[in-house]
């Protein structure tokens, strides 16, 4: 009857409103709260039309129920100026007055990180809130778990953190939750498996940790689970097969490991599977592959074992395949090369790079009329590629086959069907002529065909192609000829690397608007001046030209339009001086021009140069003294090498300044004065440099390896990978003088120390021993006296140690690392005693009173212990010849061993 009377209810005010026309939709209350609520959304209230009249429900952005009460306000902001971010958004408290509110939406207003009101909890009706992109901050308010009715939550793009509320628990209806890209906490809630309803679960881009709880199996309607970009450890739970309504399994970028559960076979709907960069092991389980309505696979950047022929067997037997995506790139996947792939029809990316795969490729790969992506880069397989593997490529795009035992063997005339725009074929044996079916492929973006074996020139009409944007590598090969006079067909070079070949000519002339990032034609026979031209490149990062017969002097002209990071002009024959223009360079990290013919002084305008990381000037002609504003200034430099040049004075204690410096090269100059105590406050010297090998000296260029030379006992050790953690001081061959400084041993981390051939007196710091890292010491020809410390037997790491040629004094300590050196490492130091010398030393006895030295007591003793042993002698000797004479003169064997027994203590006798 109830039910009745309201049905009738309803259909009265109907008629009145249809009729009369002047029933009042909007509730008066309602209509006074929409106002101040529009108040408090200035960028929304100035795209809005302006709100008249008394019905609220006419109103723009406003919707009504039936009996008049505002159930719909979207104040959502989509387009907005700069000047808008500024713009602080306020919730009116009236907003709350709206209790019949379903619809909400103020996505994209900003609050400048204030908290979400807990009030909204207050809107018991609603349905559906959208408070994505709002800079709230702050944490999510409990009170949001009272919106029992809410179907679709985002909270998205904000600034929230804190931990998931376990009040959510309470939000049985929700079937789309959106917290993704914020700064939330914590673990997932086990209590997540009480959203029955479920649809879409978005928690990317957060910072939740711990496992992805079993109870996500009770979420049977769940058909997206998008996890990515948190820190999640643990496997997989097994109940993960229990979503059978599963579409989309994002988990890629946390830190998820284990095998993949069989039970994942149990996902028959799922077509989008992405865990890439996690730390998955085990094999690709054979259930996946009896997913049919997969679409995308995306397993790379794990670290995946096992073989891949039953699980593309699995895939081949689907009635109608839709895999699109195979990505399995970076894991350890070993056996033979899949060879079910005729049935996989659709596949548009295919991508094994990185692994261990071994065998041949088969030619049904030439089947896959729609791949577009081909990655087989970098794993251990053999054989001939041949026109067979393109046939039906039609719509290739990228290929890499780079880095295995592949050989590529296509006729010359042979017309790809293929029109690419990255070829990559490194190492894949396609010389010694240069390949003609490249003059086709007139789309080309990128070419990779370095360490081929080309012994060909390039042909004329490559130069003609004109192709944009190029990325060229053919290094490594052994190409000769000329290289064209002008590049002014390639307008927009990423990189052009002609390294490691027989290139002979000039540099060619880059005229015009010419752009080129890395320029590398190091390695080559190239002669001539280096063109002026080059300044005028934009967007020039690396300048590679070291390893020619360039003569001439630099251009100076730089700072116009480019302006590199890396530049390398060494061994060379380049004179003059170095560019003043250089100081224009504000973001040069690393300048090599050493072994030319450079002369005059260092530039003021260098300590422009900030940015500095390395400086390699050895082996030229420069002169006068060392700035000391490469202390106050460059302040991010780690290399430092002048070594081989005439640069006179002292050297500036400023130098210490750098805090991170770790290899300073002053050797071969004609430095004097005394080494500065400040040396001993090298902060990247005082402590382990222990970083990763593979680290790079400095975020630099992937066409790039930086490299020092460092000089150990007359070996020149070139340090390229392992860069990261050298350290080293080389002040060798100056007129340096005075004491080592005692502050010299704070350099814990110190690998390499080498003072040798300067005047330095005084003794070796006692405490030499607190230099754990050293792995070689040449103190050799200066003027050191004094005994050696005894800790330098502390120094376990010692491999070279050279201490000869001074006036040291003493027994040589023992040690286990001290007992594998020779005399070599103490030669030319009289007074020393002991081990590995051939003189003999006692041990060490105090200076007495009347006079005598202790070098003069210890000889005084050692005549004494010498009488006393021939007067013990004598007796012996008579009582024991006598004793034994009788058995030498009758048996020869006894006989033949008491003449080696003579000659053993002859020979004693003459080392005494």
């Amino acid at each position: 009857m109830a039910a009745a009377a309201t049905l009738n209810l309803l259909l009265y005010l109907f008629w009145i409103s249809l009729f009369s026309g002047s029933l009042q939709l909007c509730v008066k209350e309602e209509r006074k709260a929409l106002l101040s609520v529009r108040s408090g959304f200035p960028v929304v209230d100035r795209g809005l039309s302006p709100w008249e009249g008394d019905d609220c429900c006419s109103w723009e952005r406003v919707g009504c129920n039936i009996i008049g009460h505002v159930i719909e306000l979207d104040f959502s902001l989509i387009i907005y100026t700069s000047d808008d971010v500024f713009i602080r958004n306020e919730v009116h408290p009236s907003l709350f007055q709206l209790k019949q509110l379903q619809y909400l939406n103020i996505s994209g207003n900003g609050f400048g990180g204030r908290p979400i009101p807990g009030s909204i909890g207050s809107l018991t009706q609603l349905q559906r809130l959208d408070l994505s992109e709002c800079d709230f901050g702050g944490e999510i308010p409990l009170q949001l778990g009272n919106l029992s009715h809410l179907r679709h939550l985002s909270l998205s793009d904000n600034r929230i953190s804190g931990k998931i509320p376990a009040s959510f628990v309470h939000l049985r209806n929700l079937q789309f939750l959106y917290l993704n890209t914020n700064n939330i906490s914590g673990v997932i809630p086990e209590d997540i498996g009480n959203l029955k309803n479920i649809q879409g679960l978005f928690l990317h881009y957060n910072c939740l940790e711990g496992v992805i709880p079993k109870s996500i199996g009770n979420l049977s309607k769940l058909s997206s689970l998008v996890l990515f970009g948190n820190e999640i450890v643990g496997g997989l739970p097994e109940t993960i097969g229990n979503l059978t309504a599963l579409q989309n399994l994002k988990l890629l970028s946390n830190q998820i490991s284990g095998k993949i559960p069989d039970s994942i076979g149990n996902l028959i709907q799922l077509e989008f599977l992405d865990i890439r960069y996690n730390n998955i092991s085990g094999s690709i389980p054979r259930t996946l592959g009896s997913l049919c309505n997969l679409s995308d696979i995306w397993l790379s950047y794990n670290s995946m074992t096992g073989g891949l022929a039953e699980f593309f067997e699995e895939l081949s037997r689907c009635r109608t395949n839709k895999l699109l995506a195979v990505d399995l790139h970076s894991n350890r996947l070993s056996g033979p090369f899949p060879s079910h792939f005729e049935r996989l029809q659709r596949l548009i990316y295919l991508r094994f790079g990185f692994n261990q795969l071994s065998g041949s490729v088969p030619a049904s790969l030439g089947k896959l009329s729609a791949l577009q992506w081909l990655d087989l880069e970098s794993n251990h397989l053999v054989g001939d590629i041949t026109e067979a593997h393109f046939a039906n490529l039609t719509n290739l795009y990228s290929m890499d086959i780079s880095d295995n035992n592949l050989s590529v063997k296509v006729s010359q005339d042979w017309l790809p069907p293929f029109q690419a725009r990255y070829i990559l074929m490194r190492s894949c044996n396609l010389g010694p002529r240069f390949p003609t079916w490249l003059q086709n492929q007139t789309s080309l973006q990128t070419l990779d065909i370095s360490n081929n074996g080309i012994s060909d020139a390039f042909p004329d009409w490559f130069w003609s192609m004109c192709l944009s944007e190029m990325q060229l590598n053919v290094s490594h090969n052994h190409m000769r000829g000329m290289l064209p006079h002008s590049l002014e067909c390639f307008k927009d070079v990423g990189s052009f690397d002609l390294s490691f070949n027989n290139f002979e000519g000039f540099i060619p002339r880059m005229l015009g608007e010419f752009s080129i990032s890395y320029l590398i034609l190091s390695n080559n026979k190239l002669n001539g001046s280096i063109p002026t031209s080059i300044c005028t490149i934009r967007d020039l990062q690396m300048v590679n030209l070291a390893n020619n017969d360039l003569s001439g002097t630099l251009p100076d002209c730089w700072g116009n339009a480019s302006s590199p990071t890396i530049i390398d002009v060494s061994n060379n024959k380049l004179s003059g001086g170095i560019p003043k223009t250089f100081g224009l360079l504000a973001i040069l990290q690393s300048l090599h021009m050493n072994n030319n013919s450079l002369f005059g002084i260092i530039p003021s305008t260098l300590q422009h140069c900030t940015e500095l990381v390395v400086i390699d000037l050895s082996w030229n002609k420069l002169f006068g003294t060392i700035p000391n504003w490469f202390g106050r200034r460059l302040s991010t430099l780690r290399v430092l090498s002048l070594r081989s040049n005439n640069f006179t004075g002292a050297i500036p204690q400023q130098l210490s300044l750098i805090p991170s410096l770790q290899v300073l090269n002053l050797a071969h100059n004609n430095l004097f004065g005394s080494l500065p105590p400040s040396f001993g406050m090298f902060s990247s010297m005082m402590t382990s440099q222990n970083k990763n090998e593979s680290t790079p000296l400095y975020d630099g260029s992937f066409y790039y390896k930086e490299s020092v030379m460092i000089t150990v006992k007359d070996l020149d050790l070139l340090f390229t990978t392992s860069l990261s953690i050298v350290t080293g001081i080389d002040l060798s061959n100056n007129n340096l003088s005075g004491d080592i400084p005692i502050e010299i041993t704070n350099l814990h981390g110190l690998r390499f120390l080498n003072l040798s051939m300067n005047h330095f007196s005084g003794n070796i710091p006692d405490k030499i021993g607190l230099m754990g890292q050293l792995e070689s010491l040449d103190l050799s020809t200066n003027n050191l006296s004094g005994r050696i410390p005894t800790s330098i037997s502390s120094l376990y790491s010692l491999s070279i140690l050279n201490l000869s040629y001074n006036n040291l004094i003493g027994k040589i300590p023992t040690g286990s690392q001290l007992q594998t050196f020779t005399n070599l490492s103490y030669i030319d130091n009289p007074k020393l005693c002991g081990e590995p010398l051939q003189i003999r030393c006692p041990g060490d006895i105090p200076t007495i009173d009347n006079g005598v030295t202790k070098e003069e007591d210890m000889h005084e003793d050692d005549e004494y212990e010498r009488i006393w042993y021939f007067i013990g002698f004598a007796p012996g000797f008579v009582f024991g010849f006598w004793g034994f004479i009788g058995a030498v003169m009758i048996k020869r064997s006894t006989r033949i061993k008491y003449i080696l027994i003579i000659d053993r203590i002859c020979c004693c006798f003459m080392y005494m």
